[in-house]
């Protein structure tokens, strides 16, 4: 009991905001989602909601096929450990997933979140470094409003102010300008954003010191920060740079992979090929926590052409109920062509949102890639200056009034539909979307 004599609430949310003990009193200020099937989710009341959150529910909630498949494996082998064992799935996931995200790469390492997924890709980077005589290159850059994890290395190179909770976090790790075209860090065409951020990432490369870097780290997609897509040219620079100076490149695609922002990875569609890729949400879409990272080629011969260890893992790595949920998402996604309709779907949504909302006062920018979709809401459109947390509250509540559950940070109301949304459930979406917005003075 809390000195007020009110019992403390028990559970701790993770990015919540957690309000004293007596907010509780009349009922969680949250809400308790009950059951799910395709797009919807429904609460204790019944209340159904389309959902768009998180951006983990690739194929949608409850889909049969991948309950059956992990129902199967749970009944033949509910837990195989990876560590110098295997199990009929592990290497044949691995090959899809090299097949799938370009072809270029020759491992994949398994572990439980995002998170790991970026601190595992770190881990490789270092220890390739040490591995090619060159154990100086420590360091990382990646950008502002990146967003890589919450683990100790990957919380150290994601840059939205989450480090500042905790003190200090892994040493030189650097942040580059980000060129987000909305709130560019210089005024100015989109090609001068561009040049102006490879300039600073490379000025930034030089005060780090370019024989000490490690790698730079990417998010094609911005995600936490608002789902801000970085320019194909910009992507195109930083590639160039980290081959100019003999820096790995390492692409978080953990929010964008396997179909989320309308292709198997955003890297292909932009015609690069990172020494590292991750890949999270889209890969067991909610069922199961199951990631993978992705080594290149060539880091493979350094590090394990002659044979070698990895001593990085978690209990979990691989888990065979969590492949044969994976398995099952991605034999939906490649069978019903999902990543293509992805992108059809997403580009419909997001001309739409921008025909129907681009003039509203409080809407300054409507952006997107494939189901990922996002808007930014302004006191003022000429001043940029951002709406306050009534506002976010205020609007977060129509839309659940409206039936949609998204996900509203910093004046940034994000949409991660599932990609098999229908094309009524898609105009059902838009149509609350615009109506909760309309209702907005």
């Amino acid at each position: 009991m809390t000195e007020e004599g009110t019992k403390p609430y028990p559970v701790l949310h993770p990015f919540t905001y957690m309000p004293e003990p007596s907010a509780f009193d009349s009922g969680s200020p949250y809400i308790r989602l009950c059951r799910a099937q395709g797009s919807w989710a429904y609460d204790e009341q019944n209340r159904a909601y389309l959902y768009a959150t998180t951006g983990a529910t690739s194929v949608g909630l409850g889909h049969p096929r991948v309950l059956e498949a992990i129902a199967k494996q749970y009944a033949a082998l509910s837990f195989a450990s990876t560590c110098a064992q295997s199990h009929p799935l592990a290497v044949p996931l691995a090959e899809r997933l090299i097949r799938l995200c370009g072809g270029h790469y020759a491992k994949a390492f398994y572990s439980a979140d995002g998170s790991g997924a970026v601190e595992s890709a770190m881990r490789l980077a270092r220890q390739y470094w040490i591995a090619a005589g060159q154990p100086k290159r420590t360091k990382f850059v990646s950008l502002e409003g990146g967003y890589h994890g919450t683990t100790f290395g990957s919380g150290s190179v994601t840059h939205l102010g989450i480090r500042e909770m905790f003190g200090p976090g892994l040493a030189e790790c650097y942040n580059a300008a980000t060129p987000n075209l909305y709130r560019p860090p210089v005024e100015g065409k989109p090609e001068w954003i561009v040049s102006f951020c490879l300039d600073h990432l490379e000025e930034t490369i030089f005060e780090a010191g370019p024989d000490e870097v490690a790698a730079v780290l990417l998010e094609p997609v911005q995600g936490v920060n608002g789902i801000v897509p970085l320019p194909r040219e910009y992507v195109a620079g930083v590639r160039e740079l980290t081959r100019k100076y003999g820096i790995l490149l390492v692409m978080d695609e953990i929010g964008t992979g396997l179909g989320r922002a309308g292709h198997w990875t955003v890297s292909q569609h932009f015609g690069i090929q990172p020494d590292l890729l991750t890949v999270s949400k889209g890969l067991t879409g909610g069922y199961f926590p199951l990631t993978a990272t992705l080594l290149s080629a060539e880091m493979d011969r350094l590090l394990f052409g002659r044979g070698g260890f990895f001593l990085h893992g978690v209990t979990l790595s691989g888990h065979p109920v969590g492949c044969a949920a994976a398995m099952a998402v991605l034999d939906i996604l490649e069978e019903e062509g999902l990543v293509e309709r992805s992108r059809q779907e997403g580009d419909a949504m997001l001309s739409e949102l921008k025909s129907r909302l681009g003039d509203h006062p409080f809407v300054g920018d409507i952006r997107g890639m494939g189901m990922m979709l996002a808007i930014e809401f302004v006191d003022c459109k000429d001043s940029k200056q951002p709406v306050d947390d009534a506002f976010s509250l205020r609007l977060s509540k129509l839309l659940r009034e409206a039936g949609v559950l998204g996900s509203f940070l910093s004046g940034v109301l994000t949409l991660y539909p599932p990609l098999t949304l229908g094309q009524d459930e898609a105009r059902q979406l838009t149509n609350a979307v615009i109506y909760a917005v309309s209702k907005l003075s």
